[in-house]
């Protein structure tokens, strides 16, 4: 194998020594068979100590994602390159052994540096923690406030070692705050280290009872309680002092009381309300704009510190060091309750460092940036469609990754709910007045996932760190944590807000009880839908953390999207959907009638069937997908009937076909050109055929569009994007018109997008990240493994035509499937579920 290198970046201007850091890696099929000769290496050809995860494995059983834990040195504002290379060299010892001993009432974790005692029933999480050879902290408490002013306690139900190697050690705790609240709490424990990261996730299992497809703030279903805290009482007093900002002066009290610092907004120009105030026993000391506080209490080199990363930015944030004790609040008290909505979920990440100097703590603030070089990228095959390193096309719209981070100052898209999505920007275009339109974005068309190939493509850690904030704010927000609503929702993704109209008290969900006067509620529904699923963000988010909450997530993404589009196998559910049936003969009587719609909801759904079966290797996806292509179209269907000249209406079929394109790309790589395949390829082939023919830029006739706007420009991508896909897959004396075709309409969509000065826009930019590589593509001849030769598939016939006969036969086959599968219990929570 050849060399991986690792860029590793300190961009905070400060020297780092033994930092502990992860990187993922991706290789070639076949190129790493295992990790026996594999050594990583420092700038310098040294040799560094490693611990290594495989995530994914290619179908011959080499590695595909190798995570990879080290510690690393940086002199301060330096760019430097570790190597991955093959050799049998003698790596340092740790800087201290790593144990973890079990037990029933506490754990024990020692790092060579400190020995912590966990208690194993009750979230503290610290029973008592010794930091060299001197107590350095006792028991301590993490009390959730409910609105009655009572503070509960956390159970714990299960303790778990998540991940333990000769660097770092995982724990994962989970439990309940009595019938509240459930938590889930991680503790990162490093070799040679004083010092733990803590990950506390709260989350409100309960479901919004939405009436009238309403998700306001304010639902019955929601959590609202007074604050969260963690309290750490100091075993050795000493001297206090609280860093509020990074390069800041040290501020110590005054007349020897308590400081506090409380972030009250984001502090930025569109906050409402001041940003941080620093206190002493409530007399002010300081105020400023953004904070990531560091507090320390000690004496000399020895002492406790604390830091919290994100702290402005996932406002309100609080914390407070006196002489006994460090608190941290992770939901301060304050004059009005906190609100976790149904399904929803909040995470909180901390450092403690039970021995160290202030200093010791400092960089933290900001870790070093890492990636896989673009390079080593690029020639591991993981990714077919990264754009290039430079000229990418969406770099003639956005001047860069900071454009993005601008954005969310225009509407504060700062605090623990908001942070790491996008301003949904595009939405504001219509909006007249002074005052800002807030609209969120809730990863739409998987921007997520063009984010981070930008990043694989460049190694800019700019782009990394916005897609990193947005799959976080994802899994906590966006999807909907709850096993108590319907079928079709439970575990799914919701919508992002509605069009040009403004959020409301929606937050991230639709809709608001305040769209009551612009929009007719007969026309709502609001809750997730398959037609709003992208999994390939977090799958990619994976890949390069290793946290396994992602991994769950792109599988409960795949099962929920799936379910949905499958319908639950119920009599009542069965009848409400044999009504819609009935209804689609008054006016689509000859339209086709397939099992699942062709347009972006199956398509979402059979990409996220791909990357469940990437992540997890389980057939049934794969089986899944191959359900999803026969339910939706077919190489005999009358593709006049399907209406694809309608844009308004027909648009999104590009989505479905693209996904058929990734589901011959992975049956490629399976090597398994089965009847699936054939039919899959004589499919797509069938339909680029028509496109090659018949599509035309939406912008030329603007008469059949309601909002003639940049973003159906953007959409032509998704067309290029089909057509060079079915070129790879159609014989060779057809692949040179579908390649004529795309660049025609790529070369029209360029000039359409470069006429509108919104193209900068969030939803065109989010296309063109998930699509432009296809200009770079088309400068190129095809691949070389092109698959040739005329498509062979079983005959058959096409999707059926709608009529009484066909609409009789499928509701006869679905009440029979539901017969089969139902039970009085489900029929009933299905009926609870809409009452």
């Amino acid at each position: 194998m050849q060399a991986k290198e690792i860029l590793v970046r300190e961009r905070a201007g400060v020297a780092r020594k033994a930092e502990p850091v992860r990187v993922s890696v991706p290789f070639a099929k076949g190129e790493l068979p295992d990790l026996d000769a594999l050594c990583l290496q420092d700038g310098a050809g040294e040799p560094v100590l490693s611990q290594l995860q495989v995530l994914s494995r290619w179908k011959d059983g080499s590695v595909q994602w190798l995570h990879c834990d080290f510690a690393a040195d940086a002199p301060a504002s330096a760019e430097l390159r570790y190597r991955l290379a093959p050799g049998d060299f003698a790596a340092p010892e740790a800087a201290g052994e790593l144990r973890v001993t079990p037990g029933k009432d506490s754990w024990q974790v020692d790092t060579g540096a400190a020995r912590f005692q966990l208690d194993a029933r009750i979230l503290r999480p610290f029973l008592q923690v010794q930091g060299g050879e001197e107590p350095a902290s006792g028991a301590g408490l993490c009390r959730l406030k409910n609105c009655a002013g009572k503070e509960l306690q956390g159970t714990v139900e299960q303790i778990a070692l998540e991940n333990f190697g000769a660097l770092r050690a995982t724990l994962r705790l989970e439990g309940a705050f009595a019938a509240a609240a459930r938590f889930c709490c991680r503790l990162h424990f490093f070799a040679g280290k004083s010092r733990c990261r803590i990950e506390l996730t709260l989350h409100n299992p309960r479901r919004a009872r939405h009436a009238g497809g309403l998700w306001d703030l304010g639902d019955p279903g929601s959590l609202l309680f007074r604050g969260l805290r963690f309290e750490l009482p100091l075993e050795q007093p000493g001297e206090q002092l609280v860093i509020p900002e990074p390069g800041a002066e040290r501020v110590m009290p005054i007349r020897g009381g308590s400081l506090s610092l409380l972030q009250q907004s984001s502090g930025g120009s569109s906050a409402q309300g001041a940003g941080y105030r620093l206190l002493e026993g409530g007399e002010l000391l300081l105020e400023g704009k953004r904070a990531t506080p560091l507090i320390w209490c000690g004496v000399g080199a020895r002492g406790v510190g604390a830091l919290l990363p994100r702290f402005w930015q996932e406002f309100p944030k609080e914390v407070a060091a006196g002489p006994a004790a460090l608190c941290l609040s992770l939901f301060p008290e304050g004059l009005e309750p906190h609100e976790l909505q149904g399904g929803e979920r909040s995470t909180s990440s901390l450092w403690l460092d039970f021995c160290c100097r202030p200093e010791d703590m400092a960089p933290l603030a900001a870790p070093l940036s890492l990636s896989p070089a673009p390079e080593a990228v690029r020639a591991s095959g993981v990714l077919g469609d990264l754009p290039p390193v430079a000229g990418d096309f969406v770099d003639r719209f956005l001047p860069g990754p900071q454009a993005l981070f601008e954005r969310r100052e225009a509407i504060d898209e700062y605090g623990w709910r908001n942070f790491g999505d996008i301003y949904a920007d595009h939405e504001a275009v219509y909006h007249h007045g002074s005052d800002p339109f807030v609209s969120h974005y809730n990863n739409q068309y998987d921007v997520c996932a063009g984010l981070y190939r930008k990043f694989l493509a460049t190694g800019d850690p700019c782009w990394g760190e916005l897609a990193s904030d947005l799959a976080r704010h994802v899994l906590d927000i966006d999807i909907y944590h709850t096993r108590e609503d319907r079928e079709e929702y439970n575990g799914g993704l919701f919508w992002h807000t509605d069009h040009y109209i403004s959020a409301g008290n929606a937050t991230h969900r639709t809709y608001s009880k305040l769209h009551l006067g612009v929009k007719d509620p007969r026309y709502w529904g609001g809750g997730p839908d398959a037609e709003h699923c992208y999994t390939t963000g977090l799958l990619l988010h994976y890949f390069l953390t290793g946290n396994p909450d992602f991994r769950d997530a792109v599988l409960t993404l795949a099962d929920w999207c799936y379910g949905a589009l499958d319908g639950s196998r119920l009599l009542l559910a069965t009848a409400k959907k044999s009504l819609r049936y009935m209804s689609l003969l008054r006016y689509g009587k000859g339209s086709l009638f397939p099992r699942y719609p062709f347009d972006r909801g199956t398509g979402n759904a059979l990409t996220a069937c791909l990357d469940a079966f990437q992540l997890s290797g389980d057939r049934t996806y794969l089986a899944r997908a191959e359900e999803l292509i026969r339910g939706a179209l077919h190489p005999m269907d009358d593709i006049e009937a399907r209406g694809l000249g309608n844009p308004e209406l027909a648009w999104s079929y590009t989505v479905l076909l693209g996904a058929v394109a990734k589901f011959l790309d992975k049956k490629s790589e399976l090597k398994e050109w089965d009847e699936a395949f054939a039919l899959a390829r004589a499919g797509l082939l069938a339909y680029a055929d028509w496109m090659e023919r018949h599509e035309f830029p939406y912008l030329r006739k603007t008469e059949l569009l309601e909002y003639p706007n940049e973003t159906w420009a953007a959409q032509e991508l998704r067309k290029c994007v089909v057509l060079y896909r079915a070129a790879r897959y159609a014989p060779q004396d057809r692949r040179l018109a579908l390649l004529e075709k795309a660049r025609q309409l790529l070369k029209e969509a360029r000039v359409d997008l470069e006429r509108f000065p919104t193209s900068n826009c969030t939803r065109p930019v989010a296309l063109m990240l998930q699509n432009g590589w296809i200009a770079a593509a088309l400068e190129n001849e095809l691949p070389a493994h092109c698959f040739g030769g005329e498509p062979v598939f079983t005959a058959g016939a096409g999707t059926p035509k709608l009529s009484g006969a066909t609409v009789v036969a499928r509701i006869v086959r679905e009440l029979w499937d539901a017969i089969r599968e139902t039970t009085l219990k489900r029929e009933l929570a299905w009926l609870r579920s809409r009452l």
